[in-house]
Parts: C-alpha cells; structure tokens; sequence
C-alpha cells in the first residue's frame, strides 16, 4: 500500500482542518485536495533550508534532502503544541510522518498533541521501522526507556548515545530484507563522539535530528499496549498497517478517544498477526533462496549436459575411442600371455 496516497485521498476529507508536522520536501497533505490543509515544525522555513544544506545527521544515516522542494512552514512550534495553537480552531486529523521518532519525550507528544486535536479526530502516524533502515542496529525502545526521560525530563542521554553509536549510513529497505546477515555494515561510530553527545545531551544540548526511538511494527504496538494500560494513551487505536516487504514503515491510525478495549484483545490480535507474518516471511523468504540455488543448480546442470554432448559428438571424441579401444586391446592381449 502506498500510504501517502491512501492518506492523502481515502483519510482526509475536503473540509477537513488537517495539520501536517515536519513536511520537509515530501508533504504528505495537499492544500489542493483539502484546502484547510498547514504545515508546522519546530522551525521556519528558512532554517530548515539551512539545517539540511548539511549537517552530522544527513552525513551519518546517507540522507539527502531537496532544499528546493522544501514546503512553507505555517506555525512554528515553541514550547508546547497547546501554547503554540492558543485561539486556533483544532484539527480534524494531523499527520506526522517520520516525525515523532524525533521528539525527545515520546510520551509528553502524545499527552500534547491531545490538545489541538477535535475530539474523535485521527492522528495519523507513519514510523520508520527500525528493523529496515539506519537503525537497524540500534537497541530497540521499551515503554520503561521513554517512562525514565518522562519523568526525569529532559534527559535523552541515553538515547543519544544508542543514535550517536550505532545509527549506520544504510537506508535501503530492500538491504535489509535479504535473508543474509549483515556483518559488513556493522556500526564503526566514534566511542568517544557517543560519548561527548550523551554528555551534551544531560545538559540539553540535543543533536540534530536524533531518532530517539526506534521501533519494529511489534514493539511500536506493543509501545502502545504498555501506554494504554497505564493510562497514559488517551488514544483507540482505529487502524494499523504493518512493515510491507522490502519497504521500512507501517502506519497507524490513532482516533482522539479513550480505547474501550480493557482486555487487551485488539492489541493481542495484532500482534499474533504480526508474528505470523514474521513467520511467513522468514518462511517465504528461505523458500525464495532454496529455490534461486536450485536454479542455478538446474542451469549448471544444463551447461554441463550440453558440453558432454558436444564432446560426444565431436570427431576427437571418435578418435579418442578408438585410441581407448586400442589401447584396451593390447592390454588385454598383454594380460593373457
């Protein structure tokens, strides 16, 4: 499924009120299909032009960015999402793609967002899975990783070192995929540098960009079975669309109402369908590579076939079984006498 699309002409409705975080150069929301359609981050344009003409992150995860492409911001977030939109009408949907990976207190996110969200509306969430990109190697994210930086904020320093460490300049989906392992692109990142940035980070100096939280679709769900259990959600989840092959995103559709699911039951649904597709993809995976080798089996097969042939129907072969026939004869002469 492509998810943008299916955002962009299935989700949103014309007059809805949708706000977009983090566009970038790839906006999702269109002003020409829903045009009460805004674009927000936590800068303005121009410095957002400026931050991805060239920066540490863009050079360790191989990103590149069009400037030119790049969307007119219109808010710029300060503080709080509720500070920030104070007097503005909320939204019926608000879409964040690749974005909320990057906030540095997952969970305050969800608490605020709340806030300028119209009740019963969707809040839209695409996520990098970090099983299929430069995350790959990072240490996962329990619901106890963003609990700690909740309640000692706003001490990410933990997460900035996992980044820092072990992010890798590999962010192609299909890499990943293959069923081989993938000790060449094993992390080289500077100690020292890890180091030096989680240090930064205890004082609040964040780098730029930094993934604080990476997720597989799994533990992304589980997250949020963990959060609503707790009671700090606030969300149902109303849809979710895992990882596809050979891509490194899921979707989920989160509605701005208290989930009525005590038992767990749609969370435990989801995640048994994810482990059967983990199942079914390794499966299909090893199946697919079984039958490549038995190709190349067949063909080298075939190949040699076709050189005996030629041998056996080539004059040297004729004379050469003359010569053996010969040489076989005198043997057998020599042996009886």
């Amino acid at each position: 499924m492509d998810f943008r699309n299916y955002i962009r002409h299935t989700l949103l409705k014309k007059n809805d009120r949708v706000l977009e975080f983090g566009p970038l150069h790839r906006p999702i929301a269109s002003k020409e299909i829903t045009p009460n359609t805004f674009f927000a981050d936590i800068r303005s344009t121009e410095d957002i032009k400026q931050l991805y003409t060239s920066n540490e992150y863009l050079k360790s995860t191989g990103l590149t960015v069009d400037i030119n492409e790049i969307v007119d911001i219109d808010y710029v977030v300060k503080d709080s999402y509720k500070e920030t939109f104070k007097g503005v009408e909320k939204f019926d949907s608000i879409i964040l793609a690749h974005v909320i990976e990057h906030m540095p207190d997952i969970i305050e996110f969800f608490t605020d967002i709340k806030n300028i969200l119209k009740k019963n509306g969707h809040l839209i969430l695409i996520y990098p899975d970090a099983q299929y990109c430069f995350d790959h190697f990072r240490n996962g994210t329990s619901f106890i990783d963003a609990y700690e930086v909740y309640i000692n904020k706003p001490n990410a320093s933990k997460r900035v070192f996992d980044f820092v460490y072990n992010v890798v300049a590999e962010n192609n989906p299909g890499y990943y995929w293959e069923d081989v392992t993938h000790e060449d692109k094993l992390p080289v990142n500077s100690f020292e540098k890890a180091v030096g940035a989680y240090n930064d980070a205890k004082l609040d100096k964040l780098p730029d960009d930094t993934h604080f939280w990476p997720f597989s679709d799994y533990q992304f769900i589980k997250f949020l079975y963990d959060m609503d259990r707790a009671g700090m959600l606030g969300f149902s989840v109303e849809a979710f669309y895992e990882t596809e092959h050979n891509t490194q995103e899921f979707m989920v559709v989160l509605k701005n109402t208290p989930s009525k699911d005590k038992s767990g039951k749609t969370y435990k649904e989801m995640l048994n369908n994810l482990c059967n597709r983990n199942k079914l993809a390794h499966l299909k995976a090893k199946s697919e590579k079984l039958q490549a080798e038995l190709s190349v089996e067949r063909a080298e097969k075939g190949r040699l076939q076709r050189e005996l042939s030629d041998i056996y129907s080539s004059r040297k072969w004729k004379y050469t079984q003359k010569v053996v026939r010969a040489i076989r004869g005198v043997k057998k002469k020599s042996n009886l006498s």
